[in-house]
């Protein structure tokens, strides 16, 4: 006799739904900095606002991962009834698309939605991997970056 899924019916007619993915931010000089020291990542578009208007910005470049600002992984949990006990649980992968540069003076809004839900059988148990996209737009509507998390439960 087969399991019982560990994806309800409840739980697919959530893809699709948006997530609580943060307010929106701003994009500060300062916090740039500290980012791109802290990654040890010393590109002076980072540090330098003379050189970053130099190359044609107007103002310095915040670094790509940047957007991880306000990350809230466990976004997906609060729209997700898990109708099994939870062994434990894990970050399984991220995807990201950094389509276009952030700036200190920019406001980043993030938007995301549940994306894909998929069951697997593993060596410690069924396993629920949950996928989400938040989509990162600036004050003009521009998309300047997309990250896909995946999430691991491993069910009891």
């Amino acid at each position: 006799m087969a399991e019982k899924s560990l994806i309800t019916e409840e739980m697919r007619a959530a893809i699709g739904k948006p997530l609580d993915s943060g307010e929106p931010f701003p994009v500060e000089k300062g916090s740039i900095k500290n980012l791109a020291e802290a990654m040890n990542h010393l590109n002076p578009l980072y540090l330098d606002e003379a050189y970053a208007k130099s190359k044609g910005h107007g103002a310095v470049v915040a670094p790509p991962m940047f957007s991880t600002y306000d990350l809230r992984l466990d976004a997906p949990l609060k729209i997700l009834e898990l109708p099994f006990e939870v062994a434990a649980g894990l970050h399984g992968s991220d995807d990201w698309e950094f389509i276009r540069d952030a700036h200190a003076g920019d406001v980043l809004t993030p938007k995301g939605k549940l994306l894909n839900l998929v069951e697997k059988d593993g060596t410690r148990g069924r396993m629920l991997f949950i996928t989400s996209e938040i989509t990162y737009t600036n004050q003009r509507g521009e998309v300047v970056a997309i990250y896909r998390p995946t999430e691991i439960i491993i069910a009891k």
